[in-house]
């Protein structure tokens, strides 16, 4: 792989970001827009067709996954990874039965559903419906950076009934969704939120915890209360 230009995310002392700081297109970068989480991060780089290669790595022990998707709603293959690489037999190819052409270009508000197949490694499939809703447009907070967003469901639902529901926000300035996790319907959720986001590759200290920008603005802790004052005798 050609090595790419890496620009920095510089953050003023203030806590906020002037807008330059922030990338408000893949345009801003040559080398991906990383999302830092509590415990992962993930580089979104977007292909020339418009779809979007997602590489999902977890700081504790290397693992992730890598997603190729259009508009993260619709995912077209995916694989799981140790340290960046592939981790062999663990793909799914899932086709659309309105053919990838077909599918709608998504905006606030607007609802979908459409069969699809998706194909393991193995050579088995699952047959499953997918239902993708769009909410009201929203802002979503990224450490010092501030963007419209776009929050996402999307429910899968299997030949036997049992749909799973995954939640997402989609970033329409930076053509993108942040995934937030998701659980089987009705289950309680919990999303993974972002804690910020930069042009340059995150950060960790020797601990493995995520440091200077990449681990957003956290509020500082109050200070103590003064000791009351001590009377001589």
């Amino acid at each position: 792989m050609i090595q790419k230009t890496l620009f920095t995310l510089a953050l003023v002392s203030v806590g906020t970001a002037a807008l330059a700081d922030c990338p408000q297109s893949m345009s801003d970068t040559g080398d991906g827009v990383f999302v830092s989480f509590n415990d992962f991060y993930v580089r979104y780089d977007r292909l020339a067709d418009g779809s979007v290669i997602e590489q999902e790595v977890y700081l504790e022990d290397g693992g992730g996954f890598r997603v190729h998707s259009i508009s993260g709603a619709f995912v077209l293959q995916s694989w799981d990874t140790r340290h960046g690489a592939l981790i062999g037999n663990t793909s799914e190819v899932t086709t659309y039965a309105v053919g990838v052409d077909n599918l709608p270009t998504l905006f606030p508000g607007q609802t979908w559903q459409g069969s699809t197949v998706r194909r393991h490694d193995d050579g088995t499939t699952n047959v499953e419906t997918v239902d993708v809703l769009m909410e009201p447009e929203t802002r979503m907070s990224l450490g010092s950076c501030s963007y419209a967003s776009w929050p996402i469901r999307v429910t899968t639902t299997g030949e036997d009934g049992g749909a799973y529901v995954d939640r997402l926000t989609y970033l329409p300035s930076l053509g993108f969704a942040i995934y937030h996790g998701g659980s089987d319907a009705g289950d309680s959720f919990v999303p993974d939120m972002p804690v910020a986001i930069s042009t340059e590759p995150p950060m960790v200290n020797g601990d493995g915890v995520l440091v200077g920008a990449a681990a957003g603005n956290p509020t500082p802790a109050p200070a103590p209360a003064p000791e009351p004052p001590q009377l001589s005798k």
